[in-house]
């Protein structure tokens, strides 16, 4: 046997996904209740997370989006999350894998989790992210050569 058979980090990363996904399944559902806001930390670069160009030019590292008054079509599967946000006054929807998750912090009640930033449901592919975006004011973005990023720019707990 593999010395990963019993790769603790990686199962207890995955049972706290799950808290995650309850979470924002419930938020999808219900509304956020009482004084409740989420800051979701993620890598951007992660196979799967679908964002804006220009917010991959800004934080080709990580992103931290925070989810309280201005949402809108939060959807949860087993493997992402999608949701509506506004980007310099323009609605842009989002895709977040949940093996792109570093952090998961609800403010209200000091409540956070922290994911190691590896290998957590499948294997992490880092790549570009996808090269089409569609804000819902109807703009498409697809400018490769502004896409691609030659200088790595400081990376760490950014909000957009």
């Amino acid at each position: 046997m593999s010395e990963d058979f019993l790769d603790y980090n990686k199962m207890l990363d995955n049972a706290l996904i799950g808290i995650v996904k309850k979470s924002l399944t419930l938020v999808a559902d219900n509304g956020l209740p009482g004084n409740h806001f989420f800051y979701i930390t993620f890598k951007t670069s992660i196979k799967g997370v679908v964002i804006p160009e220009f917010l991959y030019k800004q934080y080709p590292e990580s992103l931290t989006i925070i989810i309280q008054h201005e949402y809108s079509n939060l959807s949860v599967n087993d493997k992402e999350f999608g949701i509506t946000l506004s980007f310099n006054n323009h609605n842009y929807h989002i895709i977040v894998p949940f093996n792109a998750l570093m952090v998961f912090y609800d403010k209200s009640v000091d409540f956070s989790l922290t994911f190691t930033p590896y290998d957590i449901l499948d294997d992490i592919e880092e790549k570009e992210p996808e090269l089409s975006f569609t804000s819902d004011d109807g703009d498409n973005i697809i400018s490769i050569s502004d896409f691609i990023k030659k200088n790595t720019s400081p990376s760490g707990d950014d909000v957009a």
